[in-house]
């Protein structure tokens, strides 16, 4: 794939392109919801957040306090305790594409594997902010691609390119 730095411009096929992307996605989304949103986190400021090396690590809090997070949510789903290891605590939008570290709403629990497991989402999320980070999809498109049906829409991760070919 040809890279291309954060400030490349290109107004004909780039948005085109983002725009096709977004209204795909966008039809299969569910309602943005700003609760599960970092508000730091805007297409206009990328550059500092989500696409700086290391973002993740600065913002998640730390791993003791994300384990009394994801055992309190399996016991609320009344989740076996020796099954916690199938599990993983889910940032329901990933930090990686704008989600709140922190934010109770944003949290969850997914098992690891399966088409909607955590190892694929967690997969997908590192494709799409590879694609918002290089400006071949907008930071709206790819949380509305993760706000949707992710786990269908994107069957073959290994084949996906950001253009949607």
């Amino acid at each position: 794939m040809n890279r291309r730095p954060l400030s490349y411009h290109r107004h004909g096929s780039r948005l085109a392109v983002a725009a096709a992307w977004f209204l795909l996605v966008a039809s299969a989304a569910h309602a943005q919801r700003p609760e599960l949103l970092d508000p730091r986190v805007k297409q206009t400021t990328i550059v500092d957040t989500i696409c700086r090396p290391g973002y993740a690590d600065d913002v998640l809090p730390p791993f003791d306090t994300l384990q009394r997070q994801k055992d309190q949510l399996l016991k609320q789903r009344k989740v076996d305790p020796a099954n916690a290891s199938q599990y993983a605590l889910d940032h329901r939008m990933p930090v990686l594409l704008g989600g709140s570290p922190t934010a109770t709403a944003n949290l969850d629990v997914r098992r690891w594997d399966g088409r909607a497991g955590q190892r694929r989402k967690e997969r997908l999320a590192v494709f799409l902010k590879r694609c918002v980070c290089t400006g071949d999809l907008s930071l709206a498109a790819a949380q509305a691609a993760m706000s949707g049906d992710w786990s269908n829409q994107f069957r073959n991760l290994s084949s996906s390119t950001c253009t949607g070919d």
